[in-house]
């Protein structure tokens, strides 16, 4: 299977996927739903404009129990039987359940990944793509890789600012900087760091190597949408990223790191075993 036809086919796979990913992510934001809503009102603090549009106050369980029910109707119906408008509508509903959920910490990055997967694919439709439309399927992927490239370019062009006004702020490339990252998310839960954690960190100068090794890996993320190989790769280092700040950092983006597998999973991988196990017992 050459790159074009790999490319179509691993987002056919993908498409119904993710769909199915996405009724466990709607469980997810209900949960959150849960927990926010025995807060106290003054606690919902929505930052942009389109959430004190939507949602100025936090919804009712009948108003956002219906939008996910209708969310969850959509995408069985997508599996289906694909049509665009549905594909439309599925954006508009994941785009609405996340507004409110995402009022208690700025867009909530942590379902981007499912907002702007919903989005770039609106017009993609497996059953009317072939080969010479594998270039669609790479801007979906660029479109979400890119967000984890311009955050490694802002953390570069930071660094930079950093070194040439003499900063005394601390700064990703000095040594100790990601044990103080961690430190800090540990200190502001009032938590001791492990003693295996410090341990971790001893090897200070391995940690500016990683570190920026890192950044650079979050920075060049945006090639995999051009690359097969590359794309697996960054699938891999992201997952790995935010097993990292989960553990580390205690940003816990498990839909993201789930919604990066189903979407980027080298399918033809699986197809590729199949046909050959098929192959070999025909033999």
């Amino acid at each position: 299977m050459d790159y074009k036809k790999l490319t179509v086919f691993n987002y056919q796979i993908a498409y119904y996927a993710f769909r199915l990913f996405t009724l466990y992510w709607i469980w997810e934001q209900i949960c959150y739903y849960k927990i926010y809503s025995q807060r106290l009102p003054e606690f919902y603090n929505p930052k942009v404009w389109i959430q004190l549009m939507m949602f100025p106050s936090f919804p009712s369980a009948f108003y956002f129990g219906g939008l996910c029910l209708l969310l969850c109707l959509f995408l069985i119906w997508s599996l289906f039987q694909q049509k665009y408008w549905i594909n439309k509508l599925i954006f508009v509903f994941i785009f609405l359940v996340n507004l409110p959920i995402a009022g208690y910490h700025g867009m909530g990055h942590h379902s981007h990944i499912v907002v702007l997967f919903y989005f770039f694919s609106m017009f993609l439709l497996p059953k009317e793509l072939n080969e010479s439309d594998y270039k669609f399927v790479q801007y979906l992927n660029l479109g979400i890789l890119i967000t984890y490239s311009l955050a490694g370019m802002y953390k570069f062009i930071s660094m930079t600012k950093d070194i040439v006004s003499g900063s005394p702020d601390l700064s990703w490339y000095e040594r100790n900087a990601a044990r103080i990252n961690t430190e800090y998310n540990y200190y502001i839960i009032d938590r001791m760091l492990p003693q295996w954690m410090i341990d971790f960190y001893e090897y200070e100068n391995l940690w500016i190597v990683l570190t920026l090794l890192g950044i650079l890996f979050q920075t060049t993320c945006f090639l995999g949408a051009f690359n097969r190989k590359f794309l697996t790769f960054a699938m891999v280092f992201i997952v790995s990223f935010h097993l990292y700040t989960k553990f580390f950092v205690f940003a816990d983006w498990k839909s993201t790191i789930y919604g990066v597998v189903f979407m980027f999973l080298p399918y033809h991988w699986f197809y590729t075993f199949l046909t050959n196990k098929l192959r070999f017992s025909t033999l």
